[in-house]
């Protein structure tokens, strides 16, 4: 008999909804003492305990819908943060239906508010801090994967530097191959592939069985398979042409036909990108029609006697889908016929004083608000490049053009990687590009609260070496 996985344990889940109800019990309390300490109205005549089972019952269905994920191999911070905003969103909701359903007269707006904000607080803090002892656990050797690899030993270079990061919880024990020769590090050859079903039957303990069918006889491949299939072991096919490419693969279906392709991309979804237009339009519109005009007139008094010529900078750059567009500046160099050709540099004589404070500080980038208001850019996204660049890196960078696959962006995930300003080394490029990639397969609309926050505070921090 194998030991269950962390992800199947009853008991680990029942302790999770027991500490969510917990936490919906204390945010209800500090927020029906807190309200009776500023504003008493706010609690007169409100039953707390009878609100608190209504709360309790109206937790249960979200959290059938909306699980914990946090006991996953592989499962990033921003999409655990996702999962208890949806639960507690749609925990309100359901919550406010039965309170007008009952047309309770007790039922107070700020009081939901205030204790739903709360309790999502204290649900981000309790998961994070779960998963932090899960992946801690699993760096010590608890609740392993136990693994094995058959097939040609270069299939799984890849997968198995993968494997490397011990919190993710694999133990790798070996390879099967046929082929002496080639070495996998961090798993040492076990035999031959016509080895395997009998190393299965004196190791009951192997969990985890990947197959590289490339090479791999379709007889041996079928035999591991049942057995796999009949004694617990899950059983993992790498296709033969994932060594050419070199990445993950994506499964999709058209009709009942299987493909895969070269990456996933979230904003393909319209549901998705529904959400990042409609926050674009959202945060752009509000700082246009509020703060943008007061800082548009102090600004466009300094640039006027800073130096002759315009406020805005326009320059053609390319965006979604390599679509040329106007992008938007505060002009913070001194007009010069070199600006849609040489980057700016640390001293670059072309910028004039308050020029060099608005790069350094990004208030030069504010107007693009108004590209994103128009919809030629989002609030987070890759930075657009200037024609000229992305003529000439995308013959040097392989795959730079898949970062035009969304829209670009006023700020982005490789500029809060530091990855920013002037490139002196085509490296420097590289990395921005991978980053840019990175994000594109990436997206969540926390991962772009994410950077904006991390945007705000390494201004705040001034800790942007080459912002200027």
């Amino acid at each position: 008999m194998k030991r269950r996985d962390l992800e199947e344990s009853g008991i680990i889940k029942t302790t999770i909804c027991i500490c969510d109800v917990i936490l919906l019990c204390v945010s209800m309390i500090i927020t029906y003492y807190a309200l009776t300490f500023w504003e008493p109205s706010k609690t007169n005549n409100f039953p707390l305990w009878e609100n608190m089972v209504l709360a309790i019952l109206c937790y249960l269905p979200p959290s059938l819908v909306t699980p914990p994920i946090l006991l996953g191999r592989v499962v990033r911070s921003d999409r655990i943060v996702e999962r208890v905003v949806r639960l507690t969103f749609l925990q309100i909701i359901l919550y406010s239906a039965v309170q007008y359903a009952i047309k309770s007269s007790t039922f107070s707006r700020s009081f939901a508010v205030c204790f739903f904000c709360l309790f999502t607080l204290l649900l981000i803090i309790e998961r994070l801090s779960f998963r932090s002892m899960v992946k801690h656990a699993r760096k010590g050797g608890r609740n392993q994967r136990n693994v094995i690899f058959v097939g040609n030993t270069e299939e799984f270079e890849e997968l198995a530097q993968q494997f490397q990061n011990r919190s993710y919880g694999y133990h790798i024990l070996g390879v099967f191959t046929n082929n002496d020769d080639k070495k996998l590090e961090g798993a040492p050859r076990l035999g031959n592939v016509t080895e395997v079903i009998p190393f299965l039957k004196k190791n009951p303990h192997i969990t985890d069985l990947y197959c590289a069918i490339a090479g791999t006889p379709r007889a041996e491949i079928f035999g591991m398979y049942s057995y796999c299939e009949n004694n617990v072991v899950r059983f993992y096919a790498l296709p033969a042409y994932l060594s050419y490419l070199r990445r993950n693969m994506v499964m999709s279906h058209v009709g009942s036909t299987m493909l895969l392709s070269s990456r996933s991309e979230p904003l393909q979804s319209i549901g998705n990108s529904f959400i990042k237009r409609a926050f674009d339009i959202i945060v752009s519109g509000t700082f246009l029609i509020t703060l943008f005009p007061i800082v548009y007139l102090i600004v466009a008094i300094i640039i006027k006697r800073s130096s002759p010529g315009p406020v805005f900078f326009k320059q053609k750059r390319n965006g979604l889908n390599g679509k040329i567009f106007n992008c938007f500046k505060f002009r913070s160099m001194h007009v010069n016929k070199d600006a849609d050709k040489i980057q700016a540099t640390e001293n670059d004589p072309r910028k004039f004083k308050f020029g060099d404070l608005m790069r350094r500080t990004n208030i030069d980038e504010l107007p693009q608000f108004i590209n994103v208001f128009r919809g030629d850019m989002s609030l987070v996204g890759p930075r657009p490049h200037m024609l000229l660049h992305t003529e000439k890196y995308s013959q040097l960078i392989n795959k730079y053009m898949v970062r035009h696959w969304v829209k670009p962006g006023i700020t982005g995930w490789a500029q809060v990687q530091g990855f920013r300003g002037e490139t002196k080394e085509l490296s420097q490029m590289e990395k921005r590009v991978h980053a840019d990639i990175w994000y594109v397969e990436h997206w969540t609309f926390w991962l772009d609260i994410r950077i904006m926050w991390l945007t705000i505070w390494n201004t705040l921090r001034r800790n942007e070496e080459n912002a200027y």
